[in-house]
Formats: structure tokens, sequence, C-alpha cells
């Protein structure tokens, strides 16, 4: 199911999917993704994570940002906030590319929730 395309509505969906502490840091993050034309699947999983529950989308539509651009850098966090984000994208081969680098990453925010399956 598709929520409504409204934006302070996915905002709120993307943001819903990390601890409220880094709302601000999502918050940011959204900034330099383009928008979708289609709004994030509805949450598949809702998690909690050091007593803080937060929902994951099941998908989003979002095309990469370009990298080199103008815009600001992310920090590190920012950037584990993205991959993370763009781990549940509609596109097997973007997730993978993402999920590959937040797999090492110790945030107990960081849930993936896939697997990299191996190359052939």
């Amino acid at each position: 199911m598709q929520l409504p395309r409204a934006p302070s509505n996915v905002t709120h969906v993307l943001v819903a999917a990390f601890p409220a502490r880094l709302a601000g840091a999502v918050q940011s993050v959204l900034a330099v993704m383009p928008d979708a034309m289609l709004a994030p699947a509805e949450p598949f999983e809702v998690v909690e994570v050091q007593g803080e529950t937060v929902a994951i989308p099941y998908r989003i539509h979002n095309e990469e940002p370009e990298t080199g651009g103008s815009e600001r850098p992310l920090t590190e966090t920012q950037q584990v906030i993205l991959h993370c984000l763009y781990s549940r994208h509609g596109d097997g081969r973007v997730r993978q590319r993402h999920l590959e680098k937040i797999m090492a990453s110790s945030e107990p925010w960081v849930v993936p929730s896939g697997r990299i399956r191996g190359r052939r």
C-alpha cells in the first residue's frame, strides 16, 4: 500500500525509521535526496531500537543523489542514514550497493533488513 504523497507525510514516514534523536540528521539527508514519484511503501516491520520503536519502510523510490554535487557534504552519521534509507530501495542493485556500506556499522539503529546474496 502506498502512502499519500504529501511531503510532510513522506518526511514523517522516513524520519520514523530512525530513533527520535536522529530526526535532524534524517531531515538533512532527506534534503539531498531527489523527490520520488511514488511515496514510500508502508512500514513492513516495526523494530525496537534501545527501547524506542522505529518503523522501517518496505520500499522507497527516490533516485540516488548525484555524487560530487554542490550540496553540502553529509556527516558520517548522515551518510549511514542515507545508506540505510537506500537499502530499502525498489531496485535490488541500489539496495545491495547501500546495504554493503552499512553491514559493518555498529550503530544500534542500523538494522539491516535483508541479506546480501553472493554474486554469481
